[in-house]
C-alpha cells in the first residue's frame, strides 16, 4: 500500500510543480487512484503533505513499479503536447533517483514514442517528408470504452483514411476489418484491457494498436510484455495516425 500511496504523491508533486492544478488533473488523480487500489482518505492533507515537502521524490520498492510510476509521469508530461522545465525536472529527477539507465531510458522514450516531447510542435523533417505505407483496409476501431471516438475517427478521416467502428466481438467473429490497423480502447479494468489485447495480437500480432487515456499509462508497460507493438495515449493528433502506417 505504500508503493502506491507514493505513487499518487509522485503524480500530485509533478502536477504541482508549475503552481497550478486542474479540475482535470484533480480528476486524473482520483481515477488514477482508484485503478491502482490506493486508499487516500483525505486528498486535502495529501496534497498538503507533498506540498510542505517541497521537491521529495517518494520511493518505490519495486522497481517494476518505479519503472511504470515513470512511464505515468512521462505520460501526464506528454498528455498537453507541452511540458515546462520544472515538469521535466521532476520526471528526469525521478528517474535519476531510481536508477534509470540510458538504455532504460531510451527504451521508455521509444515505447511511449517521446521523442518530440520536449519541442512538440516541431516536426522532423524526416517525418514531415516521409510517405505513409499503402493503408488498403484503412483503420477499424473497436467501440469499447472508446469515449472519444468520434474525435479519434475524426483525425484518421483528415488524413484521408478510411475507418470503421466494430464491436470487440463483431471483430473477433471475423466481421470486416481485414488488413488494415486495428485499435482497441485500454478498459479500466486491467484484466480485461489485457484479455482484448491478447485475443488481438492472436488475430492481427503485427497491426493491434492500442489506445490509453493519459491515466491508464501504467498498463502499458504490461501489453508490451505480452507483444504490443504500438500504443497512442489521448489526445490522438496527426502525427499519431500517420506513425501507425509508417
Amino acid at each position: 500500500m505504500e508503493d502506491k500511496l507514493n505513487y499518487i504523491k509522485n503524480m500530485i508533486r509533478m502536477m504541482c510543480c508549475d503552481g497550478e492544478i486542474a479540475a482535470r488533473e484533480k480528476k486524473f488523480l482520483g481515477r488514477a487512484a482508484k485503478e491502482i487500489g490506493a486508499e487516500v482518505g483525505d486528498w486535502n492533507t495529501l496534497l498538503k503533505e507533498v506540498l510542505s515537502e517541497g521537491e521529495k521524490l517518494y520511493p518505490i520498492s519495486n522497481r517494476d513499479r518505479a519503472i511504470a510510476t515513470l512511464k505515468s509521469l512521462v505520460v501526464m508530461a506528454k498528455a498537453d503536447r507541452k511540458i515546462d522545465e520544472c515538469e521535466k525536472e521532476c520526471m528526469l529527477g525521478f528517474a535519476k533517483s531510481i536508477g534509470v539507465t540510458n538504455s532504460e531510458w531510451k527504451q521508455i522514450r521509444k515505447e511511449i514514442e517521446i521523442e518530440t516531447l520536449f519541442d512538440p510542435f516541431k516536426v522532423a523533417e524526416a517525418e514531415a517528408g516521409a510517405v505513409l505505407k499503402e493503408t488498403a483496409g484503412g483503420i477499424t476501431v473497436l467501440r469499447e470504452d472508446f469515449d472519444k471516438i468520434d474525435d479519434f475517427t475524426a483525425v484518421a478521416k483528415d488524413r484521408a483514411i478510411t475507418t470503421q467502428i466494430l464491436g470487440f466481438d463483431e471483430f473477433i467473429a471475423g466481421t470486416g476489418g481485414e488488413g488494415g490497423i486495428v485499435c482497441f480502447h485500454a478498459a479500466q479494468d486491467r484484466d480485461e484491457t489485457m484479455l482484448r489485447c491478447k485475443s488481438l495480437l492472436a488475430r492481427e500480432p503485427e497491426k493491434t494498436v492500442s489506445v490509453l487515456t493519459r491515466y491508464q499509462g501504467h498498463q502499458v508497460k504490461y501489453m508490451l510484455e505480452v507483444g504490443l507493438k504500438k500504443c497512442i495515449i489521448e489526445p490522438v493528433y496527426t502525427n499519431d495516425i500517420d506513425k501507425l502506417f509508417l
